[in-house]
C-alpha cells in the first residue's frame, strides 16, 4: 500500500500543476447541465447524478484514454516503467488518482445541485447510496479507460475515445433516459447503462444485484486488459 499511496501522491501533483487538464473537465459537465439537465423532465436528483456520472466519466475516459496513450513514450513514464513495481500497483494508482480527480470535478455540479435544490430532493440515506453507485461505476470505466490508454495508438487515441465516450454516454441516458425500442439491451448491458441503473436504484432506496453483475464483470475485464496492456508497454521498453 505504501507504493500504491506514493504513486497515487505523485500523480496528483503532477496534474493539479496542469490547469489545461483539469479546467475543461469541471467546465463542461457544469455547463450542460445548466443549459441542458435543469430543463430536463426527470426527477431532479436523478438528473443531477446523471450528469456526475458524466463528469466521472469524462474524467476517467481522457485522462486514462487519451493521458495514458499520449504519455506512453514520455521521458518520465519510461523511467517509471524501469523501477522495479509491479504492474498492479501502477494500475490501482492510476485508478485512485482518477477517482480523486473524478469526484474533485464533480463538486462544481453538486455545488449547483444545493443552489438549485435538486441535492435535497432526495433523503439523505438515498444519497449516500448514490454517491456510493457513483465510484463504483468510476472504478468501472476508469479500468475502461486504462486499457484503452495501453493498447490504443497515441495519434489514434482522442478521436478513438471520443467515438467511444459519447455514445456510451447516450446508451447509458447520462443525458436523460432514451427509449431505445428493440436496442434496450444495449442499454441494459452496456458499463454506462448499468452504472445508470444502478444509480437510480440507489436514489431509490432499491438494490440492483443485475446492474452489480454487470459492472463486476466489466471492471474484471477491463482491469484485466489494462494490466495486460502495462505489461505489453513495459516489454515493448525494456525486454
Amino acid at each position: 500500500m505504501r507504493f500504491v499511496a506514493e504513486y497515487v501522491r505523485i500523480q496528483v501533483l503532477e496534474l493539479l500543476r496542469l490547469p489545461s487538464f483539469f479546467l475543461p473537465l469541471i467546465a463542461l459537465p457544469a455547463a450542460f447541465y445548466l443549459m441542458i439537465g435543469v430543463r430536463a423532465d426527470l426527477p431532479a436528483a436523478q438528473i443531477l447524478f446523471s450528469y456526475l456520472a458524466f463528469a466521472m466519466l469524462g474524467t476517467m475516459m481522457f485522462q486514462f484514454g487519451v493521458g495514458v496513450a499520449a504519455t506512453r513514450n514520455d521521458p518520465w513514464n519510461l523511467y517509471l516503467l524501469s523501477l522495479p513495481v509491479s504492474s498492479r500497483v501502477r494500475v490501482a494508482s492510476q485508478l485512485i488518482a482518477g477517482l480523486f480527480f473524478a469526484v474533485l470535478f464533480s463538486l462544481p455540479l453538486l455545488l449547483i445541485g444545493v443552489i438549485n435544490g435538486a441535492v435535497f430532493t432526495v433523503a439523505p440515506g438515498r444519497f449516500l447510496f448514490g454517491i456510493g453507485a457513483l465510484i463504483i461505476g468510476g472504478l468501472v470505466h476508469g479500468a475502461l479507460g486504462l486499457a484503452l490508454g495501453y493498447w490504443l495508438p497515441a495519434r489514434g487515441a482522442v478521436p478513438i475515445t471520443n467515438l467511444i465516450y459519447f455514445p456510451l454516454a447516450f446508451i447509458g441516458g447520462l443525458f436523460g433516459t432514451w427509449d431505445l425500442g428493440a436496442l434496450q439491451p444495449l442499454h441494459t448491458f452496456s458499463p454506462t447503462g448499468a452504472w445508470a441503473d444502478l444509480i437510480n436504484s440507489a436514489l431509490l432506496g432499491e438494490s440492483n444485484r443485475q446492474a452489480l453483475a454487470i459492472l463486476g464483470g466489466y471492471l474484471l475485464i477491463c482491469g484485466f486488459v489494462a494490466v495486460w496492456g502495462y505489461r505489453r508497454v513495459e516489454q515493448t521498453q525494456y525486454r
